[in-house]
This record gives structure tokens, sequence and C-alpha cells, in this order.
């Protein structure tokens, strides 16, 4: 009687499975723990800002919580911000935190700046700051910006402390990382407090 030979093979490709399903699972769970030290590490900062008597808050008209800043260099211009206004204006976005494993999101690290140096400020309507262009998924500052600008005048300096309620929210998204045409994009992390910069060198209407 022949003795049946039984082929290594589905045991090795259950294991394989098995292997890559724990590999997997390792991966995602350590990307999670990234993604909630991230979160409570920015959320801190921005407590600590909301502490500090040096900030003023200002709350969004939407109710999608405040901002905080703090007067860098006082303008001479009298003229109202509005909504519908047209502004020209430099700016200068950082992180606040360091992402865990990630050597480019630091904090203190300028992810986007459209800055004096370069010769080009960005001109821009206030109703379309914090709006994706179109065409594009990538966006020009954010509404915690928008919100800031309507309170600020010709000259102002401010800076600018912007909750992921105001910045790009409970996903990942992407900031332009200056105005120049070939500029890229700048990928933030979920839940991310930002702080920007914003000298408002026009207002055009």
């Amino acid at each position: 009687m022949k003795r049946r030979l039984h082929s290594p093979w589905p045991a090795l490709l259950l294991l394989s499975a098995t292997l890559l399903l724990g590999a997997a699972t390792a991966c995602s769970k350590s990307e999670d723990d990234s993604a909630e030290r991230w979160r409570t590490a920015n959320d801190a900062a921005f407590a600590a800002v909301k502490r500090d008597a040096a900030y003023t808050e200002i709350k969004s008209p939407g109710h999608e919580g405040s901002i905080y800043y703090i007067e860098l260099k006082k303008g001479t211009g009298t003229k109202p911000i509005l909504f519908t206004s047209t502004v020209s204006l430099y700016a200068r976005g950082r992180f606040v935190a360091d992402y865990p494993d990630n050597k480019y999101i630091r904090q203190g690290a300028v992810f986007q700046s459209w800055l004096e140096a370069d010769g080009v400020p960005f001109t821009t309507l206030v109703s379309s700051v914090g709006v994706p262009p179109k065409g594009f998924s990538a966006y020009t500052l954010t509404k915690g910006v928008r919100v800031a600008l309507q309170y600020m005048h010709e000259g102002d300096k401010w800076e600018v402390w912007v909750p992921y309620t105001l910045g790009l929210g409970e996903n990942d998204g992407s900031l332009f990382r200056s105005v120049m045409p070939s500029s890229s994009a700048t990928k933030i992390p979920a839940y991310s407090t930002l702080v920007f910069e914003i000298e408002v060198v026009g207002v055009h209407s």
C-alpha cells in the first residue's frame, strides 16, 4: 500500500498569512499610538496658550472653536478687513510638536511661508482663506487665519494659534508650502494645532 505524501505548501501558506497579518496588526497599532501621542501633544500645547494671559481669544463666528493671538507689531492702518476684502500678507506656519518617528514634522518646523524676503506677498480674498483653490486638494492657510484677518488692520503682525477645529480637522490634509507656481504641498497630520505669524501689508477693498 502506497503511503500518501502530504504537500507542505498549505501549511507554509497559512504560516505566511499569519505572519503577514501579525505584522500588519503591529504596524497599525504603532501608527495608532503615534497618532494618539501627536494629538495629545498638540492639545497640550494649545491648552498652555489658552492659559497664557499674554494671548487674546477670538471665537469663530461658526462656533468651531477659538483662536488665540499675541500682537507682535501694531500697524497704522484703520480700514477694517471684511469677509469680502482682498488683502496682501506675509505668513509663516509652524508645527507645535514632534510627530513620533518623523524627522520632518518637528516642533518649530516651518511647513508654509510667504516671507518678505521672497519679495512677493500673498494676495487673496479673505473669503478664500482656508478653502482649497479650484482643482486642488491642498489649502492656502486655514479657517483660523481667516478669522484672525477680520480683526487685523494694515501693518499688524500677529502670532496666531489655530486649533485643529479651525485648521485641517480630524483628517490628514495638505497646505501649500508657498505661493510660488512650483510650490509643493506639506502633509498636515490630523488633529494638528498650527501656529502662524501673519503680517498684513495691504488692504485693497
